[in-house]
């Protein structure tokens, strides 16, 4: 509960302090829907050649390009402000400033600040799974949209672990850039897994598992899962935690502080 009220009070601080630049809020607005804007333009483009595009229709790609974009705004808005800069304050020891405060280390380093405007793609988001499912013209089961809450959260877990797995490489090599590949296998996430040939599919959904961030949970919404994959997708998000946390200890074990 403590940590909640600290996340709480973080976002609060965050978002008061950004909405004094409200000309940012009108841009990030529209930099958002242009950014959707291309993607739904993209997917039209592929549905004029094609009624199916790796076994998913028009309304159903849709659907996933929305839970994609709600995906991707929770990592634009907690994740991504706290992780970019990490490299950096392990090699300049600021990291010693978070390991003195009587909170857990990881949480203030990968959820210590936010960037709210970046709720506008959730939002967008959200638009778009609507719109998908209008074009579909289906009303999804209360299963259905179960099924797509579960799969969403071992999604965002997911994303939230192999982001700061990334960033916790800088206690082991601090001059490795791996941000610029995490953003292009990120972009795997916006078009059905079925679509890449074997063995990408495989890597995409086992080994780097962009199919738990968008295509699942779209499944789920659209087609409907069984519980043996709600079950799997709950334990690899858990799981996910628990490796992510591993890792995090052993890189602290090797930190060397600044003043030491």
């Amino acid at each position: 509960m403590r940590l909640l009220r600290l996340f709480g009070a973080t976002f609060s601080i965050s978002l008061r302090r950004q909405l004094a630049f409200r000309a940012d809020l009108a841009f990030q607005a529209l930099t958002t829907v242009i950014g959707v804007a291309s993607g739904l333009a993209a997917l039209g483009i592929v549905y004029t050649q094609t009624r199916s595009l790796g076994g998913w229709g028009l309304g159903e790609a849709v659907v996933l390009l929305g839970t994609y974009q709600i995906v991707s705004g929770v990592l634009a808005t907690f994740i991504e402000p706290n992780v970019v800069w990490f490299a950096g304050q392990v090699t300049s020891g600021k990291l010693d400033d978070v390991l003195l405060k009587p909170v857990p280390s990881i949480f203030l380093a990968s959820l210590g600040s936010c960037a709210p405007l970046g709720l506008t793609q959730v939002a967008m988001g959200l638009a778009v799974v609507g719109a998908g499912l209008r074009e579909m013209d289906a009303i999804p089961r209360a299963y259905n949209l179960f099924g797509w809450l579960v799969m969403l959260s071992a999604g965002i877990a997911i994303t939230w672990a192999s982001r700061v797995l990334l960033a916790s490489l800088a206690f082991w090599a601090p001059a490795m850039e791996l941000d610029v590949v995490y953003g292009a296998v990120w972009q795997f996430g916006r078009y059905p897994v079925s679509v890449y040939p074997q063995p990408v599919r495989f890597a995409l959904t086992w080994v780097l598992p962009v199919a738990f961030v968008s295509t699942l949970p779209a499944q789920a919404l659209v087609r409907g899962v069984g519980p043996a994959l709600l079950l799997l997708g709950t334990a690899i998000g858990a799981a996910s935690l628990l490796v992510v946390q591993l890792v995090w200890s052993a890189g602290l074990r090797r930190y060397t502080s600044a003043t030491s």
